[in-house]
């Protein structure tokens, strides 16, 4: 008998070599990832109230990141918001949302990869991305760059027969530059470093 992990799926891989691949893919794009540019987007499925994004607002969480004072702890509420609502697109399989999380001319490698994760009948639920280090190189009132150091810590993608968890990547730091557009802050670009 065939060893479970060896069997193909009906992706035409092994099990593991399908999660390892997706692990791989979800690690160069996780963390916001290099996006690319992609229209806005049309048509309905909003992202849900509780995922908009806000200027910061105090929590009570022992997250280091967010539990700074000022201009560094809004930083990092925006940051965590901005990955939740993220995160929420991913396990919803919706383009549309993910696509309201960025400005116009950017996230297309982002959505690209949600739509191939459909394509193959996969949602990956339970995302969550670790801040390991975040600067605030630039604020203004409608604006912020920050340098931002993390790495996707847990993800399950999941489809009718499949249940992987992807695993943990390597730390990355990029700038990332946000744009706030009434009450909602966008991810407008993204770079290395």
């Amino acid at each position: 008998m065939t060893p479970r992990h060896a069997r193909p799926s009906r992706f035409g891989r092994s099990p593991r070599v399908l999660a390892t691949a997706i692990g791989v893919v979800v690690t160069v794009s996780l963390g916001i990832g290099a996006v690319l540019g992609i229209g806005s987007p049309e048509g309905s499925d909003p992202v849900p109230r509780s995922a908009a994004l806000s200027p910061a607002r105090p929590t009570g969480d022992a997250d280091p990141a967010a539990s700074s004072t000022g201009t560094h702890g809004q930083a990092a509420e925006v940051l965590r918001d901005w990955d939740e609502a993220r995160s929420s697109a991913y396990s919803r399989g919706s383009v549309a949302a993910l696509r309201r999380l960025y400005v116009g001319g950017a996230g297309g490698s982002d959505v690209r990869l949600l739509r191939d994760y459909a394509r193959r009948g996969l949602r990956v639920e339970q995302m969550a991305v670790q801040v390991l280090a975040l600067e605030v190189l630039r604020q203004a009132a409608a604006e912020w760059v920050l340098r931002v150091t993390d790495r996707l810590s847990r993800g399950v993608a999941v489809g009718s027969s499949i249940r992987w968890v992807l695993p943990r990547d390597q730390a990355s730091t990029r700038r990332v530059r946000l744009v706030r557009i009434g009450e909602t802050w966008r991810v407008a670009a993204v770079r290395p470093g």
